[in-house]
């Protein structure tokens, strides 16, 4: 009896089944790798936020100063970042793509102060 067991468990229609369990077992653990490094993701963007909000608080303003960092711009593209992540975790539905491209550039000419003699 054990012998036919064995036998029948060791039949070649088998082995697409097991092939289709192991490849399930291993999308599901790349599925939990891949939300847990999403997540980790998200909270390194919370930090990178809070960086940028400090160097902003403690930006001087520089008279005369040719360029400045756009902290706006870039806390704009960050939160954008955010919510792409946050779609993909948790979709409501089947999404449409977004082909807005992040500006990634950050660096803005200061503002010219106008002079009295100058009008509009």
């Amino acid at each position: 009896m054990a012998d036919s067991l064995l036998d029948f468990a060791m039949t070649p229609s088998l082995y697409p089944l097991l092939l289709a369990c192991l490849v399930t077992l291993t999308a599901a653990a790349q599925d939990v790798r891949e939300r847990s490094d999403l997540g980790l993701m998200q909270r390194q963007i919370t930090i990178i936020e809070q960086l940028a909000d400090r160097a902003r608080s403690s930006q001087p303003d520089i008279v005369g100063a040719r360029y400045h960092f756009d902290y706006p711009r870039f806390a704009a593209d960050l939160k954008r970042v955010r919510r792409g992540i946050n779609k993909y975790l948790s979709p409501s539905r089947a999404q449409p793509t977004d082909l807005v491209e992040l500006t990634s550039d950050y660096r803005a000419d200061a503002p010219h102060p106008s002079s009295p003699d100058e009008h509009d």
